[in-house]
């Protein structure tokens, strides 16, 4: 790529709240660093492997997209409370965040979205520390975003930028599941 199309500046972002539209939004921000030329490495951390419409196009999507899921299984209503999943899922977001540390240090990329990171570090399956240390190190050209419920205070103290997504009104309260296409 050229380098008047590479960031001069990145940022560190976090989307945090308990609303509807983080992952969304980090997927929008992918799309338009990708129409413009950039390159995004996407992390989905603690997204089921179902076949969601993300999932199904992504991968392939963009050569200038690398696009992945971690490949542990974990279900969310069950997961933190079985403790060899516990462990299974710490081994494996460890070396995701070596991974992580190796693709912010080559400055290959201009944008990295780490998914539900926020997530990983409430439950305890990712060290704060750790994660602090990948906001810290990121060359300054790169742009980070971590998504996620439950972002850290430490963590928002370190961000440049930080959007809080707020439920007002979701149709989940009545009832209504998940649906393909929309919300998966």
């Amino acid at each position: 790529m050229p380098q008047s199309q590479r960031l001069k500046h990145g940022a560190f972002q976090i989307y945090t709240g308990e609303g509807k539209g983080k992952s969304t939004a980090s997927m929008g921000l992918m799309l338009r660093a990708l129409g413009c030329g950039f390159h995004v490495y996407y992390l989905r951390m603690m997204k089921p492997r179902w076949k969601t419409g993300e999932l199904a196009l992504c991968p392939t999507l963009h050569p200038n997209l690398t696009y992945r899921n971690v490949d542990q299984d974990w279900i969310l209503s069950r997961s933190k409370h079985i403790p060899e999943h516990v462990e299974a899922m710490t081994k494996a977001l460890a070396l995701e965040m070596d991974a992580l540390q190796t693709v912010l240090a080559s400055g290959e990329h201009d944008l990295v979205i780490v998914d539900e990171i926020n997530y990983c570090i409430h439950r305890g399956l990712i060290p704060l520390e750790r994660a602090l240390e990948l906001a810290k190190s990121r060359p300054p050209q790169v742009e980070l975003v971590f998504t996620g419920r439950y972002a850290h205070d430490d963590l928002i103290a370190a961000a440049d930028v930080v959007t809080e997504m707020r439920k007002v009104k979701h149709h989940f309260d009545q009832g209504i599941t998940a649906r393909r296409g929309i919300e998966f």
